[in-house]
């Protein structure tokens, strides 16, 4: 699966919508893995820890916060075995995000705008 091709598309589409739908309900952190089988059960291959996550991670932040003044969505989605985000997760909130700080409080920062940003009450 490449960036730009219809299948890419509706992964992203997919993907979008379920991080949305969880961040609003509250329902965080969820597991590569566990994202991983939603889009499998939408007909979308996805392995949990691939290069087509990562991309379609950071593509759906930056759908939903094209102004990276939202929260990132990709930051509900951790690790099974540290229960954080993976690597890609800091790069991107540095490197395109401008997030600043450690590991903990970048991800911690982004938990607090998950809940303002798309918590519905």
């Amino acid at each position: 699966m490449r960036r730009g091709t219809s299948e890419y598309e509706a992964a992203q589409e997919a993907m979008a919508e379920i991080l949305l739908e969880r961040a609003r309900n509250g329902d965080w952190p969820i597991q590569y893995g566990q994202l991983s089988k939603l889009l499998e059960d939408e007909g979308h291959t996805v392995p949990a820890h691939s290069v087509e996550m990562d991309h379609l991670l950071a593509d759906v932040s930056h759908q939903e916060s094209p102004d990276r003044e939202k929260a990132m969505l990709s930051a509900m989605v951790v690790l099974k075995e540290k229960g954080e985000p993976g690597a890609g997760f800091y790069r991107l909130a540095r490197e395109e995000f401008g997030r600043k700080g450690d590991n903990m409080t970048i991800w911690g920062e982004e938990m607090k705008l998950l809940a303002r940003d798309f918590r519905q009450s």
